[in-house]
């Protein structure tokens, strides 16, 4: 019964071989590019996406607070207004 089995074993064993080796490569490339696509965009004026997130939440921020401010001078101009009358 072993000797039966015993190419099945050999095939499956070298298939699990094949497979190790192609994970192995596949991490080997991942590596690789990442490495050239930093390379490349440390070239450029390009921003991280943790620092564009900062950016948009002080844009925010600055919105709300110019929002606020076009309101209080409305209503200041208004008080002026009736002031004047």
């Amino acid at each position: 019964m072993t000797n039966s089995n015993q190419p099945m074993d050999d095939i499956a064993e070298k298939i699990a071989g094949g497979i190790r080796m192609l994970g192995g490569l596949k991490q080997g490339a991942e590596t690789q590019v990442r490495s050239i696509v930093e390379g490349a965009l440390s070239q450029f004026d390009v921003v991280t996406h943790e620092r564009m997130q900062v950016q948009e939440a002080l844009l925010s921020k600055a919105r709300d607070e110019l929002a606020a401010l076009e309101a209080r001078i409305a209503e200041l101009e208004a008080q002026l207004k009736n002031l004047s009358k």
